[in-house]
C-alpha cells in the first residue's frame, strides 16, 4: 500500500508538472523599436529584454502582436496573462496587476513635416482648432496629452492601427502632427525614408513610464513578484544597460 500511494504521488506530480510549465501568453503592440515584427517572427528592445527575464524564470512566454484596443480586451477578460510595454493609468489598474519597476521610460514626441512651426507646449496648452492629429487606436500619450484629446479640440485625429499609417498621414499633409513614443518614431522614419521629410519636435511633451502588467482574472501575483525581482536585480548589476545597449549597437552594423 505503501509503494502503491507513492506511485500515485509520483505519476500525480508528473501530470501536474506540464501545467506548471503552461507559457505565459504575453500580448504586445507593433511599436518600434520597442515591439517590431520579421516576417513571422517579434523582435524588438522590449521583446529581448521580456524574453530575458522569463529565460531567468525558467518559464516559457508566447509574445503575440495585435492592434492595441483588441489586446487591452484580451488581458481585461482574461484570455491573455499579460501585455506589455503598457502606460499606467486608474482604468487599465481596475483589469491589470502593473510591475512595480519600470520596462522603459518613454519619450513621448510630436512629429510634423521639416519647416513646420508647431511648439510642443502651444499644442498641449493652446488652440489646436486648426490641427489634425494622428493617434494609434487605444493607445494612452501621458496623462497631458490623452486629456487634451479627450478635450475634442483638434479640427481632426486620424485613430489608425499602426504608427506607420500616422507618419504617411503626416507626409501627405492629410495629418498635420502625429505624436508617438521617441525611439519609435525615429525607427520607423529611417525604415520608411521619411526622416528627410518629418522632423521630431523638440522638446518631448512627456517623459512616461512603461510596465509589463498581468491580468487580474489569470492571478499572477507570485509571477509578476518574480518578475519584478529579476527586473530589478537587471537594473542594480548592469545587465539592463547591457542588453539595451548590445540591441542598438546590433541594429547599427544591420
Amino acid at each position: 500500500m505503501k509503494w502503491l500511494r507513492l506511485g500515485t504521488i509520483i505519476l500525480a506530480l508528473v501530470a501536474l508538472k506540464p501545467c506548471a510549465a503552461r507559457p505565459v501568453d504575453l500580448v504586445t503592440l507593433e511599436y518600434p523599436p520597442y515591439i517590431e515584427m520579421q516576417g513571422q517572427q517579434v523582435s524588438g528592445v522590449a521583446v529581448e529584454l521580456v524574453r530575458y527575464v522569463f529565460h531567468q524564470l525558467e518559464t516559457p512566454v508566447n509574445i503575440t502582436v495585435l492592434p492595441w484596443a483588441r489586446a487591452l480586451t484580451l488581458v481585461k477578460r482574461g484570455r491573455a496573462d499579460g501585455i506589455f510595454t503598457a502606460f499606467k493609468n486608474p482604468e487599465r489598474e481596475k483589469f491589470a496587476d502593473f510591475s512595480q519597476n519600470v520596462l522603459f521610460v518613454q519619450n513621448i514626441s510630436l512629429m510634423a513635416l521639416k519647416g513646420s512651426d508647431y511648439k510642443p507646449e502651444e499644442i498641449l496648452a493652446g488652440d489646436v482648432s486648426k490641427i489634425a492629429l494622428c493617434v494609434v487606436n487605444g493607445v494612452s500619450y501621458g496623462k497631458r496629452m490623452d486629456a487634451k484629446i479627450e478635450e475634442g479640440r483638434f479640427r481632426l485625429i486620424f485613430q489608425r492601427n499602426s504608427t506607420v499609417e500616422c507618419a504617411h498621414l503626416v507626409r501627405t499633409k492629410r495629418a498635420d502632427i502625429w505624436v508617438n513614443n521617441e525611439f519609435g518614431a525615429r525607427s520607423i522614419l529611417v525604415r520608411e525614408g521619411l526622416d528627410s521629410d518629418i522632423d521630431i519636435l523638440s522638446p518631448p511633451i512627456e517623459a512616461t513610464p512603461s510596465y509589463i502588467a498581468f491580468s487580474k482574472d489569470r492571478s499572477h501575483a507570485e509571477l509578476l513578484q518574480r518578475f519584478d525581482q529579476v527586473l530589478f536585480d537587471m537594473k542594480q548589476d548592469g545587465r539592463y544597460e547591457a542588453l539595451i545597449y548590445d540591441y542598438f549597437e546590433n541594429m547599427r552594423v544591420k
